[in-house]
């Protein structure tokens, strides 16, 4: 277990991706720079085939997989300051980015039935539960992404955070000493009957953004999310558009897509006019050149609330 280690530090340290080094000093020092990506050169990973529900689809018939690579930005230099890991600025988030192969996860909980949430506690795990996980996540991730974890919970010895895993709202506790931290300032909500995205920095309203969402079939689902993963497709022009992030979440009526396990997107699309309108098999659709900017803005990890 880690001893508390707390530190202060100014908004504008931030940073996309961790640096080396895991433990309490590594994890403030990582926290402080924060998430942002202008100006960022892109590494392109492993290939990947996007199994996002529903995108580019308009409810009848449904494109064919297009491979993707993870867009993995650089990390802008770390700027002198620390960061108060139990106090965070207004609406500032932290995120954790595992450094290991498998991640164990404790305590493990999902929504009770009819919830878009699990029970709140924040309860750390204890006794055998604190000594035998109950789930282990790969990372990377299916889509050969890095695995990224919004932290809900902090404490010196546990994280508590979100599982990007069936059901939505399921929730585990992970050790700090097994990740690195960052932090980010931005969190977006989804307001689905006005088709409308709305990014929040410092947790003032930034930016509006209008969307196309799921069809009353194949809805958008609703509860809180984080952006998990940045994929970046191989056609620009595509049904994707020039960039997908995929959420934490995944369909509530699909459960396969593309061979995919029916994870919610948020992505361009080759269909601008239907912007605005209930379109998709539940992914959240914007302009490209809304979604280009948000690739350059938003770093993985921000959270997302669909209502």
């Amino acid at each position: 277990m880690l001893r508390q280690e707390r530190t202060t530090a100014t908004r504008e340290q931030l940073a996309q991706q961790p640096s080396e080094g895991t433990g309490p000093r590594a994890a403030a020092r990582d926290a402080a720079t924060g998430a942002r990506s202008r100006g960022r050169t892109a590494a392109l990973a492993a290939v990947a085939v996007l199994g996002l529900a529903g995108c580019g689809a308009d409810g009848r018939t449904a494109p064919k997989p297009k491979p993707s690579s993870t867009a993995s930005p650089s990390r802008p230099p770390a700027k002198p300051g620390r960061l108060d890991l139990a106090h965070l600025p207004a609406g500032w988030s932290l995120v954790a980015w595992p450094a290991l192969g498998q991640v164990p996860v404790f305590g493990q909980i999902a929504p009770n039935v009819g919830s878009a949430s699990a029970p709140s506690s924040d309860v750390a795990p204890v006794g055998e539960a604190a000594d035998q996980p109950t789930s282990q996540l790969a990372n990377p991730n299916a889509q050969g992404a890095p695995l990224a974890l919004l932290v809900q919970h902090y404490q010196p010895d546990w994280l508590k955070v979100s599982l990007p895993v069936r059901p939505n709202g399921t929730t585990g506790w992970i050790h700090p000493s097994d990740v690195r931290l960052v932090a980010t300032q931005y969190a977006l909500t989804v307001d689905r009957p006005r088709h409308q995205l709305t990014v929040f920095k410092d947790g003032k309203l930034d930016r509006v953004y209008p969307v196309g969402i799921g069809t009353g079939a194949t809805p958008t689902p609703e509860g809180h999310f984080y952006l998990a993963e940045l994929l970046k497709p191989a056609d620009p022009a595509g049904p994707w558009g020039p960039y997908a992030f995929g959420l934490s979440g995944f369909s509530d009526v699909i459960t396969n897509f593309n061979g995919g396990g029916g994870i919610i997107g948020l992505h361009g699309t080759n269909q601008p006019d239907r912007v605005g309108t209930d379109v998709s098999m539940g992914c959240i659709r914007l302009r490209n050149s809304d979604i280009t900017e948000l690739a350059g803005l938003l770093p993985v990890g921000t959270p997302v609330t669909i209502t």
